[in-house]
């Protein structure tokens, strides 16, 4: 079944405004806004839709608070489309709306939606870089961004009980690929055979109930994930983790608290596979999450008080200042 990937991301939110304002800062462009619904759209074309948790038309969640409710996969063609709708509907419930989307669950218990998808190719913005033995960059300035534009959603990552059971139905029932282990802990995969690192990431619940962990989206380079991370950091959004670079998938990351759910991820320079990619197996250990890591962002420097020095300078100044004065 050729699925593109993630085409869309539905929240169930608690506070419509804060979350609005996140997903603005975030750098995403709002195409609809109204008293119950909000759509926003990454460089491709992708949508995160904002809704009240107390919207009956919503999946049911699976977990209290702000969440995820639905993921829409994109395919290739109609006939893909059908193909999934026989599939799902052999176990499950299974309905198509009038834009013939079809919706259905997964075994997490997660809203999931296929469609014919609305991605478009997106400009490549990418800098040049110098180094020693090629300077890529010859009699330019580098381009500086104030902020992050994301150019698409990369990918879910889900904390699930049982992460077997995840794994079989998105590789045998929707035809996903495995990426990579982390041995006994958590399964990545892949849409589509090449593309990505992945799509998905269970991870193993410590509780044993399904949540949302994070929804990542992507920019074009190192350059626009700092300049994206330090401008929400300024606007007053919270980090979680990072900036940083993942051993698994090589990219690098910088994650904040998300109002809507879970944490939203910057990411850049994802690993891309092939048919011929073997997966690995990753000891779950802290020291696997992060090649290096910064655990609270960058943050602007505050201001020092004087110094010893600068004080009595100014105190140097002042009668100097006073015998000017009198001798005008």
């Amino acid at each position: 079944m050729a699925l593109t990937g993630i085409d869309a991301v539905v929240y169930g939110v608690a506070n419509m405004e804060k979350s609005r304002r996140h997903f603005t800062d975030w750098g995403l462009r709002e195409t609809s806004s109204s008293a119950d619904t909000a759509v926003f759209a990454t460089e491709d074309g992708c949508e995160v839709v904002l809704r009240p948790r107390t919207d009956k038309t919503l999946p049911k969640a699976i977990q209290r608070g702000s969440t995820v409710r639905e993921i829409v996969w994109g395919a290739t063609s109609k006939a893909d489309l059908r193909r999934i709708e026989r599939e799902l509907a052999r176990d499950r419930r299974v309905t198509v709306d009038d834009d013939g989307v079809i919706h259905s669950t997964d075994d997490l218990g997660l809203g999931i939606a296929f469609r014919k998808t609305v991605r478009r190719r997106v400009r490549n913005r990418r800098q040049p870089m110098n180094s020693l033995a090629a300077p890529d960059r010859v009699d330019a300035r580098a381009t500086y961004h104030e902020r992050a534009r994301p150019s698409h959603i990369g990918h879910c990552v889900f904390m699930a009980p049982d992460i077997g059971k995840m794994e079989a139905f998105y590789t045998e029932r929707l035809g996903f690929h495995v990426s990579d282990y982390y041995t006994g802990r958590g399964v990545f995969l892949r849409a589509a055979p090449r593309g990505g690192h992945h799509n998905l990431f269970y991870l193993e619940s410590a509780d044993g109930r399904p949540a949302i962990n994070h929804v990542a989206f992507g920019v074009q380079d190192v350059h626009e994930l700092f300049a994206g991370g330090t401008y929400f950091q300024n606007r007053g959004h919270k980090v979680q983790v990072g900036p940083g670079r993942h051993h698994i998938s090589s990219c690098y990351f910088w994650y904040f608290d998300c109002p809507a759910g879970g944490a939203t991820e910057y990411f850049c320079d994802e690993d891309f596979l092939t048919e011929d990619w073997m997966p690995g197996h990753w000891d779950p250990a802290p020291e696997t999450f992060a090649e290096w890591m910064l655990a609270d962002g960058l943050k602007r420097p505050k201001a020092q008080p004087p110094t010893r020095e600068k004080r009595d300078m100014k105190l140097r100044q002042k009668p100097r200042v006073r015998e000017r004065a009198d001798a005008a």
